[in-house]
């Protein structure tokens, strides 16, 4: 052999080595790329939710197990009815107790989100009407299943559910 051919050879097979050692770096290079496009489109998407607090309801399960009990002794239940207005959705509650009385001069607050976005949150005072209904404006809703957890307090009793219902918004006239 020559050494022209030998050099010829050294480089063929430098190259082949070259290659096969940037594979890896390659493919790591591709799987960073693709978790951080993943974590990009988890953190930006309204649709992805987490609960809120989910860890603290976690660690607090036996103070939500009581707040059950609770509920249960109350015998309180609720009726949601939704109206569409001119750019949004009446929400009305009815607290109503095992006589289906309503309950009056109460304190009622709501935490309202599309399911389909459930990031997006809407926390909600509800004001008393005449006929012991309680009532908020949730301006230009998605249209679709939302879920409402109601939280009333009422003579230092304090009682909550979730009602899952389907809003639609009112249009402009």
């Amino acid at each position: 052999m020559n050494v022209a051919t030998e050099l010829n050879q050294a480089r063929r097979t430098t190259g082949r080595g070259l290659f096969w050692a940037f594979v890896p770096a390659a493919l790591l290079a591709a799987s960073l790329i693709g978790v951080g496009t993943m974590c990009s489109i988890a953190t930006r998407d309204p649709g992805f939710a987490l609960e809120t607090n989910y860890y603290e309801r976690a660690v607090h399960w036996d103070g939500e197990q009581a707040q059950l009990a609770e509920n249960a002794r109350l015998g309180y239940h609720l009726d949601v009815t939704s109206t569409p207005v001119t750019g949004g959705v009446e929400l009305v509650v009815r607290v109503l107790d095992r006589e289906n009385v309503a309950l009056r001069h109460a304190s009622v607050r709501a935490e309202a989100f599309a399911n389909a976005r459930a990031a997006a949150r809407r926390n909600l005072v509800l004001t008393e009407r005449a006929d012991g209904s309680y009532v908020t404006m949730l301006a230009a809703p998605r249209p679709g299943l939302w879920e409402v957890r109601v939280r009333v307090e009422h003579d230092h009793e304090r009682f909550t559910a979730a009602v899952r219902t389907e809003l639609t918004p009112g249009h402009a006239s």
